[in-house]
């Protein structure tokens, strides 16, 4: 049974808004508009193991500090949304709810940035570079699940690109990629339900240790496959230590060629810099010398794992 409803939308980036996003009212977890590419490969900046990882996790995702382009896209957004009010002659605001869709098998949400009347939804973008009149991938995916959460035939983007021009582009989503996005967020949530990373995830070290951050003593029996795994990670260690020694004797090159000089050109054109830089650092043993009591009261033990190799060969 298919279904599309709202929901409260808590305050935009805090604790509560990021456990709606998480998981539905029972404690089934989906799939947002923002990181829809992931599920199929394409998104810039989440994998497919990464969203994984966090749904799997036992806790939702805390608040964290934006980046540059987080706090650009926050600031400007209500601005922008006014100036295409302005320059497309209608109201557009913000909603206060969450939009939902779901089916068996399938949970998708999307905060919206604004809507007109008759529900026409806009979604709002910085881009830093000059705008070309081509969603990219991750953008597209996003588009898509907006359309089926809001239940509308379009999406229409306000790009305020590099060249500080702002764009508008429709986007149409037709039901064939509405199925095809359906469809592959059943596939990757099937695996999330029963506690697994899709099989067509490649977790990462980060990944496995934000999903197991902690050892328990136990042992597990490895297939001797695992050999296959620990060649190439032997080798890569290898490649590593090998480009990292070239790295340095570059660097000792130009650095040799610089002298005191900070600037490096060729023809008038600076092709190395090698400035001075200051770094203030805290001297955690002195400190402790001279104040062990309030050392020791805001001192943070943390517990980390740490891989080691210990076969000496592969069989």
């Amino acid at each position: 049974m298919r279904s599309n409803y709202t929901e409260p939308k808590p305050p935009h980036g805090s604790a509560e808004w990021l456990a709606a996003r998480w998981q539905n009212a029972k404690g089934e977890k989906r799939v947002t508009a923002s990181v829809a590419a992931a599920v199929h490969g394409q998104h810039r900046f989440v994998t497919m193991a990464d969203l994984a990882v966090e749904l799997l996790a036992p806790e939702p995702p805390q608040p964290k500090p934006q980046n540059d382009a987080m706090k650009r896209g926050t600031v400007l957004e209500g601005p922008l949304l006014t100036w295409a009010s302005e320059i497309m002659g209608t109201h557009i605001v913000e909603p206060d709810v969450l939009f939902a869709y779901e089916e068996p098998g399938v949970r998708l949400l999307s905060t919206l940035d604004g809507v007109s009347e008759g529900l026409h939804v806009y979604e709002v973008k910085t881009y830093n570079k000059r705008w070309q009149g081509q969603l990219p991938d991750y953008w597209y995916w996003q588009g898509v699940q907006q359309a089926i959460c809001a239940d509308v035939p379009s999406i229409t983007w306000v790009v305020f690109d590099s060249q500080l021009e702002l764009h508008f582009f429709t986007q149409t989503v037709s039901s064939d990629e509405r199925q095809a996005h359906i469809d592959k967020v059943r596939q990757f949530l099937s695996y999330i339900d029963m506690g697994m990373i899709p099989p067509d995830a490649d977790p990462t070290y980060e990944n496995a240790t934000r999903l197991h951050p902690e050892g328990h003593g136990e042992s597990v029996e490895l297939d001797a496959s695992v050999y296959d795994t620990l060649e190439r990670m032997a080798l890569a260690r290898e490649q590593k230590r090998q480009a990292e020694a070239v790295e340095e004797q570059c660097k000792g090159e130009l650095a040799m060629l610089l002298g005191a000089a900070e600037y490096g050109t060729v023809d008038g054109t600076t092709v190395v810099t090698w400035k001075n830089q200051k770094r203030t650092t805290f001297d955690a043993k002195a400190f402790e010398a001279e104040h062990p009591a309030l050392y020791a009261k805001f001192k943070k033990e943390t517990t980390l794992r740490s891989m080691r190799i210990t076969a000496k060969e592969a069989k």
